[in-house]
């Protein structure tokens, strides 16, 4: 690694598996100068941290953003360039930071680099998301491969701290969902850049679990969230389809995504009623927030 450039790592953690959480911090370790943990639970590490390792318990759930910005702050403290952020269950491949440390080497302005996922349930390997003219769309890259794309997941990408200072903090009112993308909108109006990188991988589980459905037989796969996250998720999405810096095809692909699942939901996953709830309450919320 470049002596210039000191890598912190943040686990945001919120009643994790105990034993997933050991191997995602044993794992992490050895690739950073510097390991937060922020337990957002307020929960002890299920584990002897290692010695660059430091927990942080929170006296409530902070969210994912207002965490995030706390590693942030901690890791630009301590004299680093870049922040890996991860999941309580995403676990990073051997050498998957150095790896995305040698985007940074590119002369132009580089936000963030991100890992390729492993679905650690279905074994599925994982896409990166590029903009088209009137959506989106999945970018699966050869190997060795490091990519132009448009939106990385937040768990597994390491991003500039400069980047982050001159884009803005996460979005704390977001709280959990669409945090990444909004913050990739964010970077895409400034002008920096965001790359997928295929070497650089980690296994991680999406969702709560899976759900396959086959209404009038359209067979589907979900990843399942509760009520309670499909009130974030639709919430966020109404939110972020208003903001000045959200690109029209991005709005035209969320837009398509968002309704053909919140449809799928209320109609086909238990509990029927509280998700119709929970969304009712998100496209209100939605359109009241900026």
């Amino acid at each position: 690694m470049n002596p210039r450039q000191h890598v912190s790592g943040a686990i945001v953690t919120y009643h994790p598996d105990r034993v997933v959480l050991s191997k995602v911090i044993a794992a992490a370790a050895p690739q950073v100068d510097g390991l937060l943990i922020v337990a957002n639970d307020g929960g002890e590490c299920p584990c002897v941290l290692p010695e660059n390792a430091v927990l942080a318990k929170q006296d409530k759930n902070l969210g994912l953003g207002a965490a995030y910005n706390l590693a942030a702050a901690w890791a630009r403290e301590r004299g680093a360039t870049h922040l890996l952020l991860l999941d309580q269950d995403s676990v990073p491949a051997p050498g998957m930071v150095a790896a995305l440390i040698e985007v940074f080497r590119k002369p132009e302005l580089v936000a963030a680099a991100g890992a390729r996922w492993r679905d650690s349930r279905t074994g599925e390997d994982g896409f990166f998301v590029r903009l088209a003219r009137w959506g989106a769309r999945k970018y699966t890259p050869a190997a060795g491969e490091i990519a132009p794309v448009d939106f990385l997941i937040s768990s597994g990408s390491l991003i500039s701290l400069d980047a982050w200072a001159d884009i803005g903090p996460f979005d704390e009112k977001l709280f959990i969902d669409k945090i990444d993308i909004d913050w990739a909108l964010r970077a895409r109006a400034k002008g920096q850049r965001l790359y997928g990188v295929t070497d650089a991988r980690f296994d991680h589980a999406f969702g709560e679990t899976t759900l396959t459905v086959s209404p009038l037989g359209l067979r589907r796969q979900f990843f399942l969230y509760s009520p309670r996250r499909n009130y974030y998720q639709l919430r966020n999405s109404i939110a972020l389809w208003r903001r000045p810096y959200a690109p029209w095809p991005w709005i035209l692909h969320d837009v398509r995504r968002t309704v053909m699942l919140t449809l799928y939901y209320v109609l086909f996953v238990p509990p029927r009623l509280d998700r119709l709830r929970a969304m009712s309450r998100a496209v209100v919320d939605g359109l009241g927030m900026k």
